[in-house]
């Protein structure tokens, strides 16, 4: 860790460790770390971090806890790391504080936090001002919601409905999902109720989210700490090193060539963009007030029998249809609107999708550690706790990402939301 810190200046590494009975002996505790670019990376994206936990499957029974957030292409930052010896109210507590210091260190900061339900979690916010209401609100993952809803229920059905409702930006249509659910089991109905819809709903996040839905702990386990689950920690802190390295690199040559290509916009929200654009053609549009810029569009099915009608405010940045405000990008009844008024409909596209956040995103520095050789030698010994040392036995291989019972019937409930999305 000392060798991190000193050939790149800015990485941190902060330990708590347990004395001994030995002097110059200390039993590890928690260890965290953090590369500077990634810090300095994420001030350029959303305020939005999610974080979780994973088994180690090393010879002492040690956690693994992540921060991640999302850059301006929509792509899973690593941001810190940690080992703790189980999830619980410290470990939790002392991991929010390290990551309030190093990513929140100003009152002016503002958050939102999204991860599972965990009890040692859920507590361990009210000891952090950082993600506290004002600067900060805690949300949860909409797939873990779903997976234990779908572990109460099992029926695919209701499973389904559940994710729509979570990730539904329209309050008419939230309302409407939460009825169907209704009908079908009264006491799914209720066990959602109990939930505060503010953390796990879209239409009643108040605009936190900017539309991130889940931890993308999947992705950052599937991605970022591929095979490195049984290595020892100098090793797991190396791969961190190498893996992020790796995102920077491949991600400043596609900013490269966006810019190459004189896009604006980072490729995500533009082609989301463009396909909304490209839904403006059956938009009708009545203007109301010039001072607010509001307006009332009606759009036009495809077979050209119905349709449907929607209040846009510009001054507002507010669609009724709920999209606009899900994720930030214009909806097509915004940008058709736009184009009544005379207005650019690009520049409500929030300032971290465009192409400069994204390459300031990673424009950070990563140097070389030099071999073991050139280490400064340390003047004490660190050694595990034998009480968190795994049960002998044979070697079990197993899936190096959190799986659940949600896995594959909930891709198609994403890809139904995404493609809603899509389309206006």
């Amino acid at each position: 860790m000392a060798a991190l810190k000193k050939w790149n200046p800015g990485a941190v590494v902060e330990w708590l460790h347990l004395e001994t009975d030995i002097p110059g002996r200390y039993m590890l505790n928690y260890v965290f770390w953090a590369f500077r670019p990634c810090i300095e990376g994420y001030h350029y994206c959303r305020d939005v971090i999610s974080v979780d936990g994973t088994h180690l499957y090393t010879k002492y029974k040690h956690k693994m806890l992540v921060a991640v957030t999302l850059d301006a292409n929509q792509q899973v930052l690593p941001l810190v790391f940690a080992l703790v010896d189980e999830e619980s109210l410290e470990s939790w507590r002392w991991f929010l504080r390290m990551l309030s210091k190093y990513l929140l260190p100003s009152e002016d900061d503002r958050v939102c936090l999204i991860s599972d339900r965990h009890a040692g979690l859920i507590n361990a916010i009210n000891y952090v001002p950082a993600f506290k209401f004002p600067r900060g609100v805690y949300r949860f993952c909409l797939r873990y919601v779903c997976s234990n809803f779908n572990t109460k229920f099992k029926k695919i059905q209701l499973k389904d409905m559940c994710w729509r409702a979570g990730a539904e930006g329209n309050p008419r249509k939230f309302d409407r999902i939460m009825e169907e659910i209704k009908s079908l089991n009264e006491e799914a109905y209720d066990w959602l109720g109990r939930i505060d819809k503010a953390q796990w709903t879209l239409v009643h996040d108040g605009g936190w989210r900017t539309g991130i839905l889940t931890t993308n702990m999947s992705e950052c386990i599937n991605e970022v700490l591929k095979g490195v689950r049984r290595l020892p920690i100098m090793a797991i802190v190396q791969i961190t090193l190498s893996r992020s390295v790796q995102y920077f690199l491949q991600r400043s040559t596609r900013c490269n060539r966006m810019i190459n290509a004189n896009q604006q916009w980072a490729d995500f929200a533009f082609k989301l963009f463009e396909a909304r654009q490209a839904e403006t053609v059956r938009h009708i549009v009545q203007k109301f007030d010039y001072n607010q810029q509001s307006a009332s569009v009606v759009t036009l099915s495809l077979t050209g029998q119905g349709s449907r009608t929607y209040v846009v405010k510009l001054k507002h940045r507010m669609c009724s249809c709920g999209k606009w405000g899900a994720i930030g990008i214009p909806c097509s009844h915004a940008i058709q609107a736009c184009r009544h008024f005379g207005v650019n409909a690009s520049n409500f596209i929030p300032h971290y999708y465009s192409v400069q956040s994204y390459k300031n995103t990673y424009q950070g520095r990563f140097e070389p550690v030099y071999g073991e050789e050139y280490w400064d030698p340390v003047d004490f010994e660190l050694v595990h706790n034998p009480a968190l040392r795994a049960r002998r036995g044979p070697v079990r291989q197993v899936s190096t990402r959190i799986p659940n019972e949600m896995d594959r019937p909930q891709v198609r409930a994403r890809q139904q939301y995404q493609a809603r999305q899509a389309r206006g």
